[in-house]
């Protein structure tokens, strides 16, 4: 099997309540307000936003990703009040094995109102229906509760913990694997 041929642009993604949309310096405000905070990154590689500047980076580094054809990063928009709460991505998936991995951080302003499982829904049938891909993962940390309850919501199924596979923040962490497969999805 070949690899999958890039979008030529973001695509939108529109759901219920959100818009998944390509993220611009517009948005560096938005992105900077939720980046800043140590709960809201606790559970991310990158440390938390120091000034708008760093917001700024993470957006050309967002479009430097899509232009390398290596990641997808959306930006998670609630429409009614047509603000950017957080961002998720679709990464990895111009390979062979046409698997794809989704990762995603979320203001904690608006944590448990449903909106990254809605945001994780819509990048999973985008991979499956645009992309054709073969499997979906994720994973977060074994204490991330919350992650690990998203993702279940959203149809993945929990294939084991990877024990100290990460290096974060000063310490090993161990990360709980989740997956949907495409025959899972239909």
């Amino acid at each position: 099997m070949s690899t999958i041929k890039k979008p030529s642009k973001i695509p939108e993604l529109n759901t219920k309540r959100l818009l998944l949309r390509k993220i611009n310096l517009k948005d560096a405000r938005d992105i900077f307000e939720y980046a800043q905070v140590k709960d809201a990154t606790s559970h991310v590689p990158w440390d938390p936003h120091k000034s708008i500047q760093d917001s700024r980076a993470f957006i050309k580094f967002a479009t430097e990703q899509f232009t390398a054809g290596s990641s997808i990063i959306w930006g998670i928009e609630v429409k009614k009040e047509k603000k950017l709460i957080g961002t998720i991505d679709l990464r990895g998936w111009r390979t062979t094995n046409n698997c794809g991995e989704i990762g995603y951080v979320i203001s904690n302003k608006y944590w448990n109102m449903g909106f990254i499982t809605e945001a994780l829904k819509a990048v999973i049938k985008f991979g499956f229906e645009k992309l054709q891909l073969n499997r979906i993962e994720s994973h977060c940390e074994e204490e991330n509760i919350g992650s690990w309850h998203v993702m279940e919501k959203a149809g993945m199924k929990y294939e084991g913990t990877l024990r100290e596979k990460i290096f974060m923040k000063e310490k090993y962490r161990s990360m709980k694997m989740y997956s949907i497969l495409k025959k899972e999805y239909n």
